[in-house]
C-alpha cells in the first residue's frame, strides 16, 4: 500500500510541471493577443519590406520581394521588384493587379476577390482576435527564434478560402511573419522588415491608372 502511495505521489510530481507550463502557456497567450490588438487596433497604416514565398500542390515555388503599404480602411499596395515590377492595388472598391511585362492589367471587385494578399488587412483595426477566430493557440517549434512566438489561428466557417494562418510575433506584439495556408493547400509565407508603424501612404498610391497602351481586363 505503502508503495502504491509513493508511485502515486510521485507521478503526480512528474505532472505538475506540465500543467504549470500549460497555465503559463495560456497566460502568455492572452497576452500577446492583448499585445496585437492594443498594437494594431489603433494604427493607421503601415510600411515594410516583404519577401514572399508562394508555393501550392503542382506548381513550382515562387519567391518574390518588394515593398507593402498598408492602411484603414481596407486599403493595400504590394509593389514587387524588381522595379517596375507587379502591382496589387486595393482600395476598398476595386482591385488591380498589374504586370508591366504582360501588358494587361486585371481590374476586380474588392468584394468578389478571394486572394492571399487580404487577410492582411485583418492587421489594421483589429480590435478582437478571439471573435475573427475560431481558435488560437501557440505553438512550440524549434524553427522559431527565442525572441519570437508563434501563433497558429484558425478561422471561422465564413473566411473566403483559408484553412489556417500563422503568426511569429514579438512579445511587445509586433508581427515578423505570417504564414496562410488556403482551402486548397497553397501556403503563402511573407517575412516583414524594415517596419514603419502609423506610416500614411498619398491617396494616390492606392488608385491605379493604366499606362497608354496597356489592355484592362475586367474579372467577375
Amino acid at each position: 500500500m505503502k508503495g502504491k502511495c509513493c508511485a502515486l505521489i510521485f507521478s503526480i510530481l512528474l505532472l505538475q510541471p506540465s500543467l504549470i507550463l500549460s497555465s503559463a502557456q495560456r497566460v502568455e497567450l492572452d497576452r500577446l493577443i492583448d499585445r496585437i490588438e492594443s498594437r494594431y487596433g489603433r494604427m493607421r497604416g503601415l510600411a515594410a519590406d516583404f519577401e514572399q514565398t508562394y508555393s501550392a500542390p503542382g506548381a513550382r515555388e515562387r519567391r518574390e520581394r518588394g515593398r507593402l503599404f498598408l492602411q484603414r480602411p481596407r486599403r493595400m499596395r504590394w509593389e514587387y521588384d524588381p522595379q517596375p515590377g507587379k502591382l496589387f492595388i486595393v482600395n476598398g472598391r476595386d482591385v488591380w493587379f498589374y504586370v508591366p511585362a504582360d501588358g494587361e492589367a486585371t481590374r476586380a471587385d474588392a468584394s468578389a476577390v478571394s486572394d492571399a494578399r487580404f487577410p492582411f488587412l485583418f492587421l489594421l483595426g483589429q480590435t478582437n482576435l478571439r471573435r475573427e477566430f475560431r481558435s488560437i493557440n501557440l505553438i512550440e517549434g524549434n524553427d522559431v527564434s527565442t525572441d519570437l512566438r508563434a501563433l497558429r489561428l484558425v478561422p471561422r466557417a465564413n473566411s473566403a478560402g483559408l484553412r489556417e494562418l500563422f503568426l511569429e510575433v514579438f512579445p511587445d506584439g509586433r508581427i515578423s511573419k505570417v504564414k496562410l495556408v488556403d482551402e486548397g493547400g497553397a501556403v503563402s509565407v511573407v517575412s516583414l522588415s524594415n517596419v514603419r508603424e502609423n506610416f500614411i501612404a498619398p491617396a494616390a498610391a492606392f488608385e491605379f491608372h493604366p499606362p497608354p497602351g496597356v489592355r484592362v481586363r475586367r474579372q467577375k
